[in-house]
């Protein structure tokens, strides 16, 4: 009766499409057309568009990384990403986002995020990546990649990015070095034997009709906001008898929503893996103290006897957790993959010998999926002026000295004034 009911209801139809239109743009470096390692490529995107969105998830870097060293190199896991050591957005002369060794955090994310079917099947031909060690670039050959800009605020926000204020964004990938971010065939690859050229930013915006646009401005109330998620980076030294570290990691968000740590061997051998390597190294306990009050009230703990062949198991469950995923068994990770989750002290000399150990802290009081209808009044922890340490026990000595990264994921707003068409950013 109900479906006759629907089929007799002739009043009832949908509505006619709105006027409005995608459009593809490529943006070239404003800063040149050829770059090496170490050095900085430049996108400014257009401003003063008029009723014109950019949708940043679907937009994407496009280059060609050309290997001129006189052997075979290999990308580390993640793919060509991991050769930016920072990314910096800059949005009229405000800083919305800056983190460095972004390439660490993208390839922590990637562990916890992609399973291996990905990494070595459209993540391989997209940029790169790879189920042990990245693709192989050969002597004197090149290779174009696309990659989106992932764990950045203009993928990571709630809504389309307008593109009528006043003030330009402009978009900053500072890569890394040749020897730290790529593995080598020997040690002699310097910065210069790579070139990286023909670069685009491709954007797809969205153009609206007069009257479209009318309404969404009307509905707005006077501004467009949005929330995003955005990450500051602290990072220490560990020596190889320290049995206890003390870190004070001078953030200061008002939404500190979790705390991502890898710990990796200090220097920059070319024939070895530094930004996808991370290690146990005999860790027993870790948890974080903000304005005095500890996170979480029973610490995390990494047993380390020699017949526990779980070690590390209650970190990943903790690591799960802040994933929304402990209960997804379907989640695509990569935990397992090289040495492994629970290795100690790997070099990082070959894919077997890579650890994907990693500390991912969970500090929102609501454990709620992510997304526009999801946000609520309790978010994450205000440390604006309050002093956040982390502390880490040891067992054991180590052979190596480490550094320590630690990332702050924390939410922050940007909004945009109709009226002066000028940007506020709230960290």
């Amino acid at each position: 009766m109900a479906a006759t009911t629907q089929k007799l209801n002739y009043s009832s139809v949908p509505p006619r499409a709105t006027s409005s239109r995608a459009i593809r743009n490529e943006v070239v470096p404003s800063n040149g057309q050829s770059f090496n390692m170490n050095q900085t490529i430049i996108f400014d995107v257009p401003a003063n568009l008029n009723n014109t969105f950019c949708d940043f998830q679907s937009s994407y870097v496009k280059l060609k990384f050309s290997n001129n060293d006189a052997v075979d190199l290999n990308f580390e896991n993640g793919g060509f990403p991991t050769c930016i050591r920072r990314i910096v957005l800059e949005l009229g002369g405000q800083t919305l986002f800056s983190c460095d060794s972004w390439n660490v955090l993208y390839e922590m994310m990637l562990t916890l995020d992609t399973a291996n079917q990905f990494r070595g099947n459209a993540g391989k031909r997209l940029f790169g990546s790879g189920a042990g060690l990245g693709t192989s670039v050969a002597a004197g050959t090149s290779r174009t990649v696309c990659f989106p800009l992932v764990l950045t605020p203009l993928v990571g926000a709630t809504k389309y990015f307008p593109l009528f204020g006043r003030d330009r964004l402009r978009i900053r990938l500072e890569l890394d070095t040749a020897a730290r971010s790529l593995i080598a065939g020997d040690n002699g690859i310097v910065d210069g034997d790579i070139t990286i050229d023909e670069c685009s930013l491709i954007m797809y915006n969205l153009e609206l009709g007069s009257d479209v646009m009318s309404q969404v401005a009307a509905a707005s109330g006077g501004s467009f906001k949005m929330t995003m998620p955005s990450y500051q980076h602290h990072q220490s030294s560990l020596g190889t008898t320290e049995s206890t570290l003390v870190s004070t990691l001078g953030f200061s968000m008002s939404s500190l929503n979790r705390i991502l740590v890898a710990q990796q061997i200090s220097g920059t051998a070319p024939q070895e893996s530094r930004i996808a390597n991370r290690n146990r190294i005999y860790l027993k306990r870790f948890f974080v103290t903000i304005g005095g009050i500890k996170y979480p009230q029973k610490d995390l703990q990494s047993l380390n006897t020699a017949n526990d062949l779980g070690a590390g198991s209650e970190i990943l469950a903790e690591a799960l957790i802040s994933e929304r995923s402990l209960c997804s068994w379907a989640h695509d990770s990569s935990v397992e993959t090289g040495a492994g989750w629970s290795s100690n002290e790997t070099l990082g000399t070959a894919a077997n010998n890579t650890g994907t150990f990693l500390i991912d802290l969970d500090l929102e009081s609501q454990r709620v999926q992510g997304g526009e209808g999801s946000l609520g009044l309790v978010a994450g922890v205000n440390c604006v002026g309050q002093q956040v340490q982390a502390t880490f026990e040891y067992g054991a000595d180590r052979t190596y000295a480490h550094v320590i990264n630690v990332f702050g994921e924390h939410t922050m707003m940007c909004s945009l004034d109709l009226n002066t068409l000028t940007w506020s950013i709230a960290v």
